[in-house]
């Protein structure tokens, strides 16, 4: 009998993991086999299109959710069922994930922490299989003795992620992006440290970013680093004050525009006025989001050569290189194994690939197409899709 998939996080298009619930969902829908929600679906997030495909599962959910409200929130073991459990850094999962366990029970996990202590191995090891999204998760998985890891690379949605026409909303200044929400790992401190410098040379150059945090006290974390003088505040609205940051930190106000969180829908006509999108992550569990998406709207993007990442630089099929790489990496301090492959970028290394996008615009929009044509070749949220079902399975 084949056994039907049920999800344990939230479908929205708000974030990282419900763009995979939502996506893993649509496929399934397509192929006739839709999925079990543990979770209420944030319906109201999702484009209209999506909404109407995935409506129906929320009678799934209600009855889930009637089920274990009668059984006192007791942990229910749905037969003929693969849960799909999400987890966070240290393998924890969420309460849907004590509420509901399924004939088989998969793991689905980026994480970014890599101290495998005995309580973290040990909860790892309660899953038939986990399945990771990228190469350098399933490495250290596999250092450590597992051999049930499947591997998914997530994507991007090519009728949302086009390359739009450059509308002059900037004017003809050098525009460079930078996006994902601010903290240490993120590397925004290595940003404007080599923007700073960028500038000096290139008065024309303006910074924009989206760097909000929907959870600002986590932002915090960038004051380990020794690039900034000070760290963000958080304003009245609980709102990061990310331009002020800027601005402390020595970047020229004229120079500098904070794009605040982007819908869905803003995305691509942001990235049509760019000239350069900028990633010096110091870590990412799976692939990086948004340096995807700047990447199929065919802006020339630098990105770090460190653990997600690697999966962005190559592919099999697609020759030459699709971006410009970081590679003068440095272990980032690490004191209690946490950060295994972490990668701290040059700001030297990142000034001189922007002063390349900058003098070579041709070769830039070069590499930008060969990027943009693999993104929406084989880096979609479909390829997703079936790649994460057939390794759940």
């Amino acid at each position: 009998m084949t056994q039907q998939l049920a999800l344990t996080w939230q479908l929205t298009e708000v974030h990282g993991w419900g763009l995979v619930g939502v996506h893993t969902c649509l496929y399934l829908a397509d192929i006739g086999a839709p999925p079990l929600l543990l979770i209420k679906p944030a319906m109201g997030t999702l484009r209209p299109e999506n909404r109407a495909k995935l409506q129906g599962l929320e009678a799934g959910f209600a009855q889930a959710d009637a089920l274990s409200r009668q059984h006192g929130g007791k942990t229910l073991v749905l037969q003929n069922f693969n849960v799909l459990h999400a987890l966070g850094n240290g393998f924890v999962a969420g309460p849907a994930s004590t509420q509901f366990r399924g004939t088989r029970n998969v793991g689905v996990i980026a994480y970014e922490e890599t101290r495998f202590d005995d309580e973290v191995l040990a909860r790892a090891r309660s899953y038939d299989k986990l399945v990771v999204h990228s190469a350098y998760n399933r490495r250290l998985l596999e250092d450590r003795g597992f051999t049930n890891v499947g591997v998914a690379l997530q994507g991007v949605d090519p009728s949302e992620m086009v390359a739009l026409p450059a509308t002059k909303r900037f004017g003809d200044r050098f525009v460079v992006f930078s996006g994902g929400k601010m903290e240490f790992r993120k590397s925004q401190d290595i940003v404007l440290a080599a923007f700073r410098r960028f500038h000096q040379r290139h008065p024309d150059a303006l910074l924009i970013t989206a760097w909000h945090n929907a959870w600002p006290h986590t932002a915090m974390s960038i004051s380990e680093s020794s690039h900034t003088k000070v760290a963000p505040t958080i304003g009245e609205d609980g709102r990061l004050r990310i331009r002020d940051w800027a601005v402390a930190n020595g970047v020229p106000d004229d120079a500098f525009v904070d794009l605040g969180f982007l819908g869905r829908n803003q995305i691509a006509g942001v990235l049509a006025e760019c000239h350069a999108a900028v990633f010096p992550n110091r870590c990412e569990g799976a692939t990086n989001l948004v340096a995807m998406e700047a990447m199929a709207c065919g802006v020339p993007t630098i990105l770090s050569a460190n653990t997600g990442h690697m999966d962005l630089l190559r592919s099999d099929r697609v020759a030459g290189d699709l971006v410009l790489t970081l590679d003068q990496q440095t272990p980032v301090p690490d004191s209690d194994g946490s950060r295994e492959g972490w990668g701290e970028s040059s700001v030297d290394e990142l000034v001189e690939r922007l002063e390349s996008l900058y003098s070579d615009r041709t070769a830039a929009r070069e590499r930008a197409a060969r990027a943009q044509q693999f993104i929406l070749g084989e880096r979609t949220w479909r390829e997703f899709a079936k790649a994460f079902v057939n390794a759940v399975a």
